[in-house]
């Protein structure tokens, strides 16, 4: 009777052993995601990056004095820009300030171009906010804007500010609006009349460039009226 046993649970370990051997383990492929590392990456890495649905960009009249400025940036080295330059024609460069350059943001414009937003020179100083497009194919900056600049000078004043909007498609647009003034009384006779002007712009980003698809003041003011209450 014990022999019958001891053969039973013999046979019975081998049934489950070759029933285990029948299980199949299914192992999940997991694809492998490639990250893009740019050849001018160090420069790339001095803009930190961000996301957003709507970002309203700014100039200062004062940078020392507004600690809470966001478009402050990190002060780049002429060495530190070359890489990027040597790609540009003599036009580009000329948009592309090298005396006084800030890196501030970066974000995907599409798949192909990387947003870079930079403090650059403007009129006086570096008060001019522009939003590079740098692609990622050419490796190089292939186009760019001014969102945002300040300025004024004997009676004349001039703010220029930006909202990017990206949709629900992850497609983005730029929408600039311009204020110039003029007081006139720190002129001497003849004195110009007293006037401001309010313009207003709607530019898409598509491929690599910035089309300006409106610019019907009246429209556009009602469109965005709450970004300008925002102000």
């Amino acid at each position: 009777m014990k022999k019958l046993i001891a053969i039973f649970v013999v046979l019975s370990f081998i049934s489950c052993k070759k029933e285990v051997s029948k299980i199949e383990i299914n192992k999940e492929k997991v694809s492998e995601t490639k990250v893009w590392v740019s050849k001018n990456q160090f420069f790339l890495d001095k803009f930190k990056t961000i996301e957003f649905d709507t970002l309203q960009v700014y100039s200062t009249d004062d940078i020392n004095k507004n600690k809470n400025y966001k478009f402050k940036g990190d002060s780049l080295k002429e060495n530190e820009i070359k890489p990027v330059l040597f790609f540009l024609s003599h036009e580009e460069i000329e948009g592309f300030e090298k005396a006084d350059f800030h890196a501030v943001n970066k974000f995907d414009l599409e798949n192909s171009e990387l947003g870079l937003i930079a403090r650059t020179m403007g009129e006086y100083w570096a008060s001019s906010i522009k939003l590079y497009s740098y692609n990622k194919r050419k490796e190089k900056i292939v186009n760019f804007i001014e969102l945002a600049e300040k300025s004024g000078d004997a009676g004349d004043f001039f703010d220029k500010r930006s909202w990017i909007l990206k949709d629900k498609n992850k497609n983005y647009k730029i929408f600039i609006w311009t204020h110039f003034e003029h007081d006139n009384t720190v002129e001497e006779e003849p004195k110009t009349p007293n006037y401001k002007e309010d313009n207003y712009y709607l530019v898409r980003f598509n491929q690599g460039k910035f089309d300006t698809i409106s610019k019907n003041n009246k429209e556009l003011e009602k469109q965005f009226s709450n970004l300008l209450r925002k102000k």
